[in-house]
């Protein structure tokens, strides 16, 4: 499960410090962070729409810190009353789709209301071995790989929206299914060898896992956009990504 912790913002600035090719997005989310930080301690209560107010402060962030493309979108929501947000966001939760830019804000907003969500409720996480969330539904963008108490190599999918982490298996594609060996191609960088591509030969498909047991510092969310080079690599390649990361790619 997503929890707010400190060691979160320092790994961000960590990452922005070694990767200089992608800083600008990285230190974007770092303030992102800030605001998702600030109002998970905030809020109370899960019901986002109490607090639609809020998503203002969002856009100042995002206005100060975000892209131009970010910033011409900020344009047209700020256009909208509050109960036209709700409605384009329910529309967002309900469809799980939008343009990469309203999808940002909207996954950036929403991130702590279902975390608190995703904490209070009674998930078997390592039970559930599906692949989509069992508190939103949304799919995953990232796995990452840590020794349990149970299972050495334990293999964890995290939720693009709220980021709840839930066992399932390694050898197994999360697009098709498939979970034949040598029907897998696994790639990475030399430089970078605790985040790799896991390719799925039968449907094209391909995961992003992130080896904490090489690095343990990783937050999966961040060190996959730390190395977005093997994404653009992959997508060269032809491969197609199962779930596009919180920044679209």
């Amino acid at each position: 499960m997503r929890l707010f912790k400190e060691y979160h913002l320092e790994r961000l600035m960590s990452l922005k410090d070694k990767h200089a090719e992608v800083s600008h997005i990285l230190d974007f989310l770092y303030h992102t962070e800030l605001f998702k930080k600030e109002m998970y301690a905030q809020i109370k209560d899960v019901h986002w729409e109490r607090h639609i107010k809020k998503i203002y402060h969002l856009f100042d962030v995002c206005d100060a810190h975000g892209s131009p493309s970010i910033r011409e979108t900020l344009q047209e929501l700020k256009k909208l009353s509050k109960e036209e947000l709700i409605r384009k966001m329910e529309r967002f939760l309900k469809e799980r789709s939008a343009p990469d830019e309203e999808r940002f804000i909207f996954i950036t907003f929403l991130n702590p209301f279902l975390s608190k969500l995703s904490e209070s409720m009674d998930i078997k996480k390592d039970q559930w071995l599906k692949n989509t969330c069992p508190v939103c539904g949304f799919k995953p963008s990232v796995s990452y790989i840590s020794d349990t108490e149970e299972i050495e190599g334990a293999r964890y999918l995290s939720c693009v929206l709220c980021n709840t982490a839930w066992l399932y298996n390694r050898t197994k594609c999360v697009k098709c299914g498939n979970h034949e060996d040598d029907a897998f191609e696994y790639y990475y960088d030399e430089r970078e060898r605790y985040a790799l591509l896991q390719v799925c030969k039968k449907c094209n498909t391909y995961i992003k896992i992130i080896d904490m047991r090489i690095d343990g510092l990783a937050v999966p969310e961040f060190d996959d956009i730390a190395t977005l080079s093997l994404d653009l690599w992959a997508k060269e390649k032809g491969f197609i990504k199962f779930e596009k990361n919180i920044i679209g790619l």
